[in-house]
């Protein structure tokens, strides 16, 4: 085994107690650029979505095991480091939207963050590492879509990040920031006044359209199955898709992306509540009694 900084870097997370998996990486174009390894020229998230030759069901793949992250790193040098979240949470701090001042501001009312893990990623924005409070599931979040604040994303359960070492598209890598590194700076707790943010029901709150091909495409982990199955229910039967049909794109869903995937009878069960109520909804808007 010959350790590159990739390997490396995997291997020290996997050391934390972390789970990783391998995402596509950046390689040189004959115009000298960097494009995504999956070869796609419109791809839209060059170097951060799944490997699909060694991961092939994505962020359900993310291991701690450390002879299978030997293998994948090994086997494909050039892949970069998705890290599962939900053990750690993440704040995705993105200039580009706003990010600095919007961090700046919340610091201003509830005063400076904990001293804790950052990366500096390669986009120019930072990640900020907490654990998670405990009995309270903090899920991802992006922007001001029931989330914190514009250029604010939440990487919670469900979700991953690009680590260290991975090379971003504009030529720089993630790094962990000197005075932040996580082998002389303690994993601080997510802070209150966040925790409460986080927690709180976004009343009136919509998924966006990428919100939803994330779930669709991702899929969720043991934690946040039930949830996710109502919400989608709720989401189809919203459009009145035929809830026959709703049950049947449901269950293929549980099964194709949920790990592990709920009972068949658990999802029969969750469908029917929801389109109950969905349809109890329709009769009091149109005054049926």
């Amino acid at each position: 085994m010959i350790e590159t900084p990739r390997l490396h870097e995997a291997l020290r997370l996997v050391g934390y107690g972390l789970s990783v998996f391998p995402l596509q990486g950046m390689r040189a174009s004959p115009s000298g650029t960097l494009v995504c390894t999956c070869g796609s020229p419109k791809c839209e998230h060059p170097g951060k979505h799944p490997l699909p030759a060694l991961a092939p069901n994505g962020l359900k793949n993310a291991t701690t095991c450390a002879d299978t992250v030997e293998r994948w790193f090994s086997k494909a040098r050039l892949a970069n480091i998705g890290m599962a979240t939900g053990p750690v949470i993440v704040l995705d701090v993105d200039p580009r939207h706003g990010g600095d001042e919007s961090l700046h501001q919340l610091e201003a009312a509830y005063g400076p963050l904990p001293l804790t893990w950052r990366v500096l990623t390669g986009g120019g924005g930072e990640h900020i590492f907490f654990l998670p409070p405990d009995g309270i599931e903090i899920r991802n979040s992006a922007g001001d879509r029931g989330g914190l604040a514009p250029g604010l994303d939440i990487r919670g359960v469900g979700g991953y990040v690009v680590a260290p070492s991975s090379l971003h598209v504009s030529g720089r890598t993630y790094e962990w920031s000197v005075d932040h590194h996580p082998d002389e700076t303690p994993l601080a707790p997510l802070p209150d006044w966040m925790m409460a943010a986080l927690a709180r029901p976004q009343a009136g709150a919509a998924r966006s359209a990428s919100d939803w091909r994330q779930l669709i495409s991702e899929g969720v982990t043991n934690g946040s199955r039930n949830d996710a199955v109502t919400r989608l229910t709720g989401h189809l039967l919203r459009r009145f898709v035929d809830p026959t049909m709703v049950h049947e794109l449901v269950q293929a869903w549980n099964l194709a992306r949920c790990a592990p995937p709920l009972q068949p009878e658990e999802v029969t069960k969750a469908v029917a509540s929801i389109a109950r109520k969905e349809l109890k909804r329709r009769e009091a808007r149109d005054g049926i009694r």
